[in-house]
């Protein structure tokens, strides 16, 4: 499969363009998707869960602009808080 022609990764270029300004904030957008059909919510929540365990692969690529990141990610999958993790689509 070709990612880049995917929704998926046409929708984090969206996001990537949006991330990549100095006016970003994080609160700001964690209280937009309140505003979110609550479904889509959980949707959200799948979607982090499976950027948290991508990132926290030991095979994920770091350096020292991404490896905090990648440490509290890790942090997060060994920890076993995601094992039993079930967010059906309803």
């Amino acid at each position: 499969m070709d990612i880049q022609n995917t929704r998926e990764y046409k929708a984090a270029k969206d996001l990537e363009r949006a991330l990549n300004d100095y006016g970003w904030n994080p609160e700001r957008f964690a209280e937009s998707t309140s505003y979110f059909h609550r479904t889509l919510q959980q949707e959200l929540m799948k979607t982090i869960v499976a950027i948290i365990k991508k990132m926290g692969a030991d095979d994920y690529r770091t350096d020292l602009r991404n490896k905090a990141a990648h440490e509290l990610c890790k942090r997060i999958i060994e920890s076993g808080l995601l094992d039993d993790t079930h967010l059906p689509f309803i």
